[in-house]
């Protein structure tokens, strides 16, 4: 990188704690994504919770769309609403990275947020189909338990593994080598086929719906092999189908990977597919009125014991400097040299579920163009773990 690029960064670069650069940022966008590199970052949440304050309080956001399933966020819904219940009661079914402190600290803004302004609330929906839910596997066992008690204990060994993935992702098990060995589609299936062998009866029928579920919820997975294009194309849909519907100004929470503006994303879990992100879609959509912020890092700790060195020299992250936290906005004006620098191809850090240290170098996806992905940086240096729930 030259010494202008530099020059440019520091003379563009604004603290993080300046929220009102985020003004120029978003502009009169419609649908504001800010894509985390990790999910495991308290100092990115924490900015992510900053950054929907303001869109809300400052330039008329009403809605939050997350990564996780429609029925869950029904729930987390409820309670930023004013419904009487516990924070960490409704995470409990949430996707596993959502069930932090800091996670509940946002839920608690939204919540006070709504309280003082009933007739303007803000909303939270999820971008994922209704899938499996503690209730479907109780029904089912439950139902066994009564009509055919003999076969009790066979049905819970089907479902104890496909249970369990709500808890670990299958395929972060596999990782971890806690993972039973059998695929927990196959597992559910034979649960829907004991169930479907028993006597005819109408509530069967009702319990069969359950055991459909659960099964079409694990035949979906990274570890069954999904079809990240048809996921990223059924998420961009329920964003824009809750916008048509409501007009609200939507603020849009996931990994880089999905909210990055890609015709063509490749990623190296689920087979090494290609597909079209969700921010792709999107800005196919509202064209400029669809903004992506890229939220990065240098390095630090993720979990207990597990450090991300600092990245490697090929990585867009090499490039931006220490120091202090900053936001970048890449379309400020840039001489030729910076132009090129940031429609350059470049490496771009992404640490999922299954990372391992050993392997820095592999975890990434390739940008055929920097700025046009991402609309602004944020950029920590440094980062430290988010605090898990213990219950």
């Amino acid at each position: 990188m030259g010494e202008q690029v530099r020059q440019w960064i520091k003379a563009n670069a604004r603290p993080v704690d300046d929220l009102e650069a985020l003004r120029g940022v978003v502009g009169d966008a419609e649908v504001v994504a800010f894509g985390e590199t990790t999910r495991a970052a308290t100092e990115i949440d924490r900015y992510r919770l900053r950054a929907l304050q303001f869109l809300v309080e400052e330039l008329g956001f009403r809605a939050l769309a997350i990564n996780d399933d429609a029925i869950v966020a029904e729930r987390l819904d409820d309670f930023v609403r004013g419904a009487d219940d516990d924070p960490v009661v409704a995470l409990g079914a949430a996707w596993p990275p959502w069930r932090t402190e800091e996670t509940i600290a946002g839920l608690q803004w939204m919540r006070a947020y709504n309280r003082e302004h009933p007739a303007d609330p803000v909303r939270l929906f999820g971008t994922n189909p209704a899938g499996a839910q503690a209730y479907h596997y109780d029904a089912v066992t439950d139902y066994v338990r009564r009509t055919a008690p003999g076969r009790l204990d066979e049905l819970k060994a089907h479902l104890a593994p496909p249970r369990s993935a709500h808890k670990i992702d299958e395929h972060v098990q596999r990782f971890r080598g806690v993972h039973p060995g059998r695929p927990f589609a196959a597992s559910a299936r034979d649960a829907y086929a004991l169930v479907a062998s028993l006597p005819e009866d109408p509530e069967r029928d009702h319990v069969l719906r359950y055991a459909r579920i659960i099964v079409d919820h694990h035949s979906h997975t990274v570890a069954a092999g999904i079809d990240f294009g048809a996921a990223m194309a059924t998420s961009a849909a329920e964003i824009l189908r809750d916008y048509e519907r409501t007009g609200a100004k939507t603020v849009f929470w996931d990994g880089i990977a999905i909210t990055a503006n890609a015709d063509a994303m490749s990623v190296k879990i689920g087979g090494g597919q290609s597909f079209r992100s969700v921010g792709g879609h999107l800005r196919g959509h509202f064209g400029d009125k669809y903004r992506s912020v890229m939220i990065g890092f240098g390095e630090g700790e993720i979990h207990a014991g597990v450090r991300v060195p600092a990245p490697p020299a090929d990585y867009v992250e090499a490039d931006l400097p220490d120091g202090e936290p900053f936001l970048l906005d890449l379309r400020a004006e840039a001489p030729d040299e910076v132009a090129e620098w940031l429609r350059d191809s470049r490496k771009v850090r992404v640490i999922p579920g299954v990372y391992d240290p050993a392997e820095d170098e592999q975890h990434h996806v390739v940008s055929p163009s920097f700025s046009a992905w991402f609309d602004a940086v944020a950029y920590f240096p440094r980062i430290t773990p988010t605090t898990l729930l213990r219950r």
